[in-house]
């Protein structure tokens, strides 16, 4: 969703040119103090990463909390275990950097993890082990954490994260301000359309007829609506054969991204809205 900061512009640029020099201020703080990141995926996951490597566990969980308000509570019923699933993951990616921790910081954030999120895990068959975690020396040796603390786990739990707000960011209905990629497609359609005709009916064409000026114009529109390139996300650089062993938490994710496809994932409450409209 690059377009995003090309819409604030957008939006800044007219609040300035009306003179709404208190709204500009007003959106300027809102925009620095945005937790959406401007829908910018890798930002999104820079800060979940950043409060993993802090050991900031409040932090985290405030995050995705507003991540499930705004996002995932939204998503349709049978996508709720994936993502649960995939938090449950970076709790653990939180525990294992805890782990990895120099000195008496390594044993201090293990235990304030678990005795905060007691309430939560105990009673989970998956977590029991866990809870053993401050008592062994070498967790990365251990047969029940030696998976958690390779490389390819904890890169796969991040492009999953990844893959999944990218896939839920596409499906998310936007507001009519940020339609104008649409209305440049189909500009570029009408364009190409415009050109074909002209291409068949050239020699019968006169000078007046010319739709050439039509073109330039067209041309002009798609270019101003197109806005700035896309951006790159930074887990594509991530080689996928260190993705293909040790990721065994992660592949039922990616199986169901790779069944939403370009569905909409919310197209059941989409419709549900046009239908009331």
């Amino acid at each position: 969703m690059a377009h995003i900061q090309f819409v604030d512009e957008l939006v800044r640029e007219y609040l300035l040119y009306r003179g709404f020099t208190s709204t500009v201020k007003a959106f300027d703080n809102d925009l620095k103090a945005d937790k959406d990141k401007g829908f910018r995926v890798d930002k999104i996951v820079e800060q979940i990463v950043h409060y993993i490597n802090v050991s900031d566990l409040n932090g985290f969980k405030d995050y995705w909390s507003h991540l499930d308000v705004l996002v995932f509570s939204k998503l349709e019923i049978h996508v709720q275990p994936a993502v649960r699933k995939l938090e449950y993951s970076l709790y653990k990616l939180y525990l294992v950097t805890a782990a990895q921790s120099t000195g008496g910081a390594r044993n201090e954030r293990i235990t304030d993890f678990l005795s905060k999120m007691l309430p939560e895990l105990q009673g989970q068959t998956e977590w029991r082990d866990w809870f053993m975690l401050p008592f062994i020396q070498k967790p990365e040796e251990n047969p029940s954490f030696s998976l958690y603390f390779t490389r390819a786990w904890q890169d796969s739990v991040l492009v999953s994260l990844h893959n999944l707000l990218a896939t839920v960011f596409q499906c998310m209905p936007q507001p009519t301000l940020t339609s104008y990629e649409s209305d440049a497609a189909m500009v570029k359609r009408l364009q190409d359309k415009l050109a074909a005709v002209s291409g068949k009916t050239q020699p019968q064409q006169t000078e007046k007829t010319s739709p050439i000026g039509h073109q330039s114009r067209l041309s002009q529109y798609s270019e101003r609506l197109s806005g700035p390139l896309p951006l790159v996300d930074d887990f594509c650089a991530v080689p996928s054969e260190q993705l293909e062993s040790g990721v065994r938490e992660a592949k039922g994710l990616r199986g169901l991204l790779r069944q939403m496809g370009g569905s909409p994932v919310m197209g059941r409450k989409a419709s549900r809205s046009h239908s009331q409209n």
